[in-house]
């Protein structure tokens, strides 16, 4: 009798390696949500010598903007791919003048998006290399890009909503590589701080990548300058120029580290706190002769699970930080798979709440047809009752 073979086992790592990347090339230039714009348009304005960008972000466009990194990289990558597409430097000047309905009329929009998600695949392509390095067979490394490549909250959020969310996650997987490589320990250090540079999140790493790469104190040390110096060398230079304003994204994500709002505030952080602590202590009494991957994979984890206790659900992109170590963590637990496919379905479906996040993503087609179709809360809240599709999906999260 011959056996057939199944999806998984009819591709090799090199053919999936490509499907992941097909998928992903064939929604770029055909689907987005605003916030890319809003991504592209204040790095535009230091591209044209424009300093205090971080004050007209908060004067003109009532909004902080992300970390310097991710200033300093979306301006660097309007001026190459300015360079050699003259259509994209008329579209992303647009991008500060036009509504994005209006966009949707320009000469170079299909283009102009698919470069504007071009980046995104390079990460993306060096996160599945960083993280086979990370895995100990070929057969698990083969699990991996499956689960990566046809993951739809990473399509989804990066490649379609346009999002790079992706990238500072990148740095956190670069970090956990490198926290076990003899001599390059200081490279997980900088690439925690290059991430924090792109968003927040990262930092909060620092002090387990310092524990896990770190022989003694001189060590702990000086690796965590690597961490440090240059996030304050790089804010502070930004708040030379815009003062405060530069500072106000710390102010947004309040509802996430503010102490003392209310008891249940208090218990969430005490909890974090906890869970963060035991975690460095069993990190402590550890012997690093016997830390590999697989352990400290879960250590990361963990604390990516800590932070979103206190997560709003709804900001879906955020959940992508945690997707690379979920899969290197599930691929290798065969019993783990089926509740990995509905935590996904889950975030998925919460992300199609607005208009803009479902159907509406296709905008970029058709704008008024598809701008026009309900969402699946409409749905739900036509048939039963608007808050019916919330109260659900936070129930089953």
């Amino acid at each position: 009798m011959i056996k057939m073979k199944t999806m998984t086992e009819r591709f090799n790592i090199k053919q999936w390696f490509l499907i992941s990347l097909l998928l992903r090339l064939i929604v770029m230039p055909f689907t987005m949500h605003d916030d890319m714009m809003f991504i592209y348009r204040i790095p535009h304005l230091l591209l044209h010598s424009e300093l205090d960008v971080y004050g007209i972000s908060v004067e003109q466009f009532h909004s902080h903007y992300y970390p310097p990194f991710a200033l300093i990289f979306f301006a660097f990558i309007q001026f190459i791919l300015g360079f050699l597409f003259p259509g994209f430097e008329e579209f992303t000047h647009a991008i500060g003048l036009l509504e994005t309905k209006a966009l949707y009329e320009a000469e170079h929009f299909y283009l102009s998006v698919f470069l504007m998600k071009l980046p995104y695949l390079f990460f993306d392509c060096f996160l599945i290399l960083v993280c086979w390095r990370m895995l100990p067979s070929n057969k698990s490394k083969l699990n991996f890009t499956i689960f990566w490549a046809v993951n739809p909250l990473v399509i989804y959020t990066t490649f379609m909503f346009g999002q790079f969310d992706l990238i500072p996650a990148f740095f956190v997987v670069l970090a956990c590589y490198f926290s076990l490589q003899r001599g390059r320990e200081q490279y997980a250090c900088l690439c925690i701080a290059s991430g924090c540079l792109f968003k927040v999140f990262p930092i909060v790493f620092l002090p387990v990548v310092l524990l896990i790469s770190s022989r003694n104190i001189k060590d702990f040390f000086r690796f965590s300058l690597y961490g440090i110096v240059p996030v304050l060398f790089f804010y502070g230079v930004f708040y030379l120029i815009s003062g405060e304003a530069t500072l106000r994204l710390f102010s947004a994500f309040s509802y996430n580290t503010k102490m003392f709002i209310d008891f249940k505030t208090v218990i969430l952080r005490f909890s974090q706190a906890t869970v963060y602590i035991l975690l460095c202590i069993h990190l402590i009494l550890y012997k690093r002769e016997q830390l590999n991957y697989t352990i400290i994979i879960q250590y990361f984890l963990v604390i990516y699970l800590a932070i979103y206790w206190g997560l709003q659900l709804s900001s879906t992109h955020y959940l992508t930080w945690f997707v690379p170590f979920l899969i290197l963590y599930v691929q290798q637990r065969s019993d783990w798979k089926k509740p990995f496919y509905f935590l996904l379905l889950i975030i998925f479906l919460d992300g199609l709440k607005p208009r803009t996040g479902c159907l509406g993503i296709f905008a970029p087609i058709n704008p008024e047809f598809f701008l026009s179709l309900p969402s699946l809360k409409d749905v739900t809240g036509f048939l039963f009752d608007q808050k019916t599709y919330d109260l659900t999906i936070g129930l089953l999260f």
